[in-house]
């Protein structure tokens, strides 16, 4: 939370009124909500990833954002996901031929194993593709402001 609230202030401070921010929240259903609501949610229960994906592209294809808006995607998640990636990742390459970048960071538990996101999108090679997609993982335990500003730099850059 603490990352995605500095990359808006940051987007904000930047580019003042060229940025329009959409927040989406999502367990097992995913919606879209205010800013100040996504700052304070929270989900609880299953989490199937892919409905999230789904809701970003009812939006840009339903309101024709390509036409006028660079995209800009940034996820936040712990990696848990009830899909295997057989639905995640056609619909992050759906979302790739929108957006001018995807960025995902994982808050990863203080263990050395990969989430089941981090191992699909690995097996996928979308990892490869760093023009379009970014993916930062940070553990769990006492994350410092340092190192949320590295994970944004290196989704950024």
């Amino acid at each position: 939370v603490t990352q995605h609230l500095m990359i808006y202030a940051w987007l904000l401070v930047q580019f003042e009124k060229l940025v329009i921010p959409r927040f989406i929240v999502h367990d097992t259903e995913a919606k879209e909500v205010s800013a100040r609501d996504y700052f304070i949610k929270n989900t609880r229960g299953g989490t199937f990833i892919p409905s999230g994906y789904k809701k970003i592209i009812e939006i840009i294809e339903s309101e024709n954002l390509p036409r006028n808006y660079n995209i800009y995607i940034f996820q936040g998640t712990d990696g848990d996901d009830f899909d295997d990636g057989s639905m995640a990742i056609p619909e992050i390459e759906k979302i790739l031929s929108y957006a001018n970048r995807m960025g995902v960071t994982v808050i990863r538990d203080p263990t050395p194993n990969e989430s089941r996101f981090e191992r699909y999108v690995k097996e996928s090679g979308i990892l490869e593709r760093k023009n379009l997609f970014r993916m930062h993982v940070l553990s769990s335990q006492d994350i410092s402001e340092e190192e949320n500003e590295k994970s944004i730099r290196e989704l950024l850059s």
